[in-house]
């Protein structure tokens, strides 16, 4: 018998790795909705091999995926397709509509209607002039909501027509679990993902030098054009904070969603994705899920 078998998700450019006594959570139902061809594995591009065989992580997550970047291979999963809340990982795709514009340097005018949002905010200030660069920073590093609403209403007019844009965007990308009915990520029946769309959502923010650097930022003062207004921005992203190996990407918390996060790690040069959505601690599984792969893995 194969001590192994690769699969690959069509459309999307993810395979699975199912060894032996299987390393992704054995309580989570069998994937569905996804369509499965199996596919030889390429030499060139290796995945990790499973050196023991230990029980999965025991998460507080209700969805949790691994996955190698370099290989394209799921190393665990969890729920991967149930369709869920996502707060402010809905940024992402805020930031890729922003970013594929090329007008991150233009000047943007605070509106009233960005003041006072709910969450976490960058302190904009009614009449500020502020390029879209600085705006990104701060609702990448510092989970700005005014951010956000600013860069929505410049790319589009107005969150609701921006959100038609990201619905579109998300169209191309092949994104069929997620749906998007605004773009900060507050609680709404029409805003969610799954951790397979959030891996490629994230794979595509990472085509891009300018977001790459901004996600791996801890800290940073960005200024209003006429330089009147400072803004201090700190990661909301503690693993980032505590761990130099984390380059990034995106955390998310709402009462309705609970914990989000997603991780990009550096393994001794190998990058490594994890996503946990609904998450009661989410920083304590991603850490949970980063150690266990370490140890199961060897790269």
């Amino acid at each position: 018998m194969l001590n192994k078998i690769i699969y690959t998700i069509l459309g999307f450019g993810i395979a699975f790795v199912f060894f032996p006594h299987a390393a992704h959570d054995t309580k989570s139902p069998a994937v569905s909705g996804i369509d499965i061809q199996k596919a030889e594995a390429r030499p060139e591009n290796a995945a990790p091999e499973m050196a023991l065989n230990l029980s999965s992580p025991v998460l507080t997550a209700k969805s949790a995926i691994a996955y190698d970047l370099d290989s394209g291979i799921v190393l665990y999963s969890k729920n991967l397709d149930e369709k869920l809340p996502i707060a402010s990982l809905t940024k992402l795709m805020t930031a890729l509509i922003v970013v594929k514009s090329g007008k991150l340097n233009s000047e943007v005018i605070i509106a009233k209607s960005e003041q006072g949002v709910i969450g976490s905010t960058m302190g904009l200030v009614i009449g500020e002039k502020i390029t879209a660069n600085n705006l990104l920073k701060g609702m990448l590093i510092s989970s700005s909501n005014d951010a956000a609403l600013a860069l929505s209403d410049f790319a589009a007019g107005s969150p609701e027509k921006f959100a038609e844009v990201m619905n579109q965007q998300a169209q191309r990308l092949g994104l069929t679990a997620t749906h998007f009915d605004n773009p900060v990520g507050w609680d709404s029946d029409e805003n969610y993902s799954n951790t397979l769309d959030l891996i490629k959502m994230s794979e595509e923010v990472l085509k891009y030098p300018e977001l790459v650097e901004i996600v791996k930022t801890r800290e940073a003062t960005v200024y209003s054009v006429d330089k009147k207004f400072v803004h201090k921005l700190t990661s909301t992203n503690q693993l980032l904070l505590d761990d130099p190996n984390v380059e990034g990407l995106k955390t998310g918390f709402t009462s309705k969603a609970l914990g989000n996060l997603v991780i990009l790690y550096d393994h001794e040069g190998s990058k490594i994705l994890t996503v946990v959505l609904g998450s009661e601690n989410r920083e304590q599984d991603s850490k949970k899920l980063l150690d266990w792969l370490f140890t199961v893995y060897k790269w």
